[in-house]
């Protein structure tokens, strides 16, 4: 396990196993069949499958890693939207509308876990169902957001440690410690949304629009 710097925004695959698609590939392709997570896939005798097997880890490697391609950013963000100081200060800007409140938020984690599979077929027909499981943890401290009717529009300040862990059929295949370099102010992908959308809140009585809030 290391624990380095990295840049901003890296994705989920390159925080875990390097930024070179190709080498993070073969990486995790060789991860997969140390732990054995390819042996017995495919049907028939043990000895006629090594080669398969081998090439089974290749395509799962592949998958998988289009799927660690996840902008950290962007996780981080979708956890924000279920932060309680948050949301509370989109319930009051969705009530006053225009209004903006600076939010200073405490110490916190955020995890975000994600549990796909892969199926393997044969012949076009399953042959079986590859479990993996990503859990990525952020611990966050000195950060400022910004909340304006209802979304989440800036985020300033702040330093987030990052660690990740990756699974495939229950084994542990690649695990980091790293930062997450925010920059003075972090750009969004766009406004994130803290409210769901059905929610609507109490209507102001009024045609005016609230001034500018902060806390």
């Amino acid at each position: 396990m290391t624990t380095a710097p990295i840049a901003a925004p890296p994705t989920v695959r390159s925080f875990l196993l390097g930024p070179d698609e190709v080498r993070a590939a073969a990486g995790l392709a060789e991860a997969l069949h140390d732990q054995h997570t390819g042996t017995g896939l495919l049907p028939g005798p043990r000895g006629l499958t090594d080669a398969a097997d081998r090439a089974v880890e290749a395509r799962l490697a592949s998958v998988i890693g289009g799927f660690l391609d996840i902008d950290l950013v962007s996780l981080v963000a979708g956890g924000w939207a279920k932060h309680s100081a948050l949301r509370d200060a989109a319930r009051r800007t969705r009530q006053y509308p225009g209004s903006e409140e600076v939010v200073a938020l405490a110490t916190h984690s955020i995890t975000s876990t994600h549990e796909p599979a892969v199926d393997v077929l044969v012949d076009g027909a399953p042959a079986a169902t590859v479990d993996v499981g990503l859990t990525v943890v952020f611990r966050i401290t000195g950060l400022v957001a910004a909340v304006r009717d209802a979304r989440l529009i800036a985020v300033r300040t702040g330093e987030c440690a990052v660690e990740a862990q990756l699974s495939v059929r229950r084994t542990l295949v690649a695990t980091r410690e790293g930062r997450l370099d925010l920059p003075g102010e972090l750009r969004l992908r766009g406004p994130v949304e803290l409210l769901p959308p059905a929610y609507r809140g109490p209507q102001p009585a009024y045609g005016e629009t609230g001034g500018r809030r902060t806390r």
